[in-house]
């Protein structure tokens, strides 16, 4: 039974959680880590399609379970997954969906899963993300953007963990683009390490279209992993700020 890992998730849905979670997956793979996935719902997509979320974080992690196990979950409409599951006449309760993650924890000794949209998105009828964060048990890595909004976004979002009693092992910022004087961006680092008191463990540009290799070196060149990995195995929050 593994007790390794981290639990991946947003300030909300499409800031790019599954390419920072493929991306750290597929570097800690290149550098010798039994990286396993598992993200439990997924909506509007079939997991064996290879634009799916579920796929792609297979891919990435080299992870040989089969995508039903990786993603128990799916339907049809592209909606939060409580209400696709009930628009489908489908109830899936918080114990179902720990007992599809207690059927795979052993098979690897570290751990990524992902979350659906932002933390407090509803899963089912009494539980939100993270309520299924806590169950698992993994610190929260949380993935937010890199312009004007994302410090309250931020903020709430590790507030929220907080409350939840979740530890929360950093923040990492998607998306940076470097052309322009977007001084938002630049800036918001610092203000997220200053009020959030989280350390911000990197800083991804944006990036399209990187195969499995280009995906490791990129996340090695860009985000913090050692902090990730040991914060993961050691329960312990890194106190290296990215910025200083």
């Amino acid at each position: 039974m593994t007790k390794n890992g981290i639990f991946v998730t947003g300030t909300d849905t499409d800031v790019g959680k599954t390419f920072v979670a493929s991306g750290v997956a597929a570097a800690l793979r290149q550098q010798g880590t039994d990286v396993g996935v598992f993200k439990p719902m997924l909506s509007g997509i079939k997991r064996e399609n290879p634009n799916s979320d579920s796929f792609l974080l297979k891919q990435m992690a080299g992870d040989e379970n089969a995508l039903q196990d990786i993603t128990p979950f799916v339907f049809e409409e592209a909606l939060a997954p409580y209400l696709a599951a009930k628009r489908a006449g489908v109830f899936v309760k918080l114990e179902d969906i720990i007992k599809k993650w207690r059927n795979i924890q052993a098979d690897h000794s570290f751990f990524i899963v992902e979350g659906a949209g932002g933390i407090t998105v509803p899963y089912g009828e009494e539980y939100l993300v993270s309520d299924v964060a806590k169950e698992i048990g993994f610190p929260i890595l949380v993935v937010a953007r890199a312009g004007l909004g994302t410090v309250n976004h931020t903020i709430l979002t590790v507030e929220h963990a907080r409350c939840k009693g979740l530890e929360v092992a950093g923040v990492v910022i998607n998306g940076f683009k470097e052309q322009g004087d977007d001084l938002a961006s630049k800036t918001n680092p610092k203000l997220i390490e200053k009020f959030a008191q989280v350390p911000v463990l990197g800083v991804v540009p944006w990036a399209e279209n990187l195969n499995k290799a280009e995906m490791a070196a990129f996340f090695k060149k860009h985000v913090k992993l050692s902090s990730i990995e040991y914060h993961g195995e050691k329960g312990k929050p890194s106190t290296i700020p990215f910025f200083a």
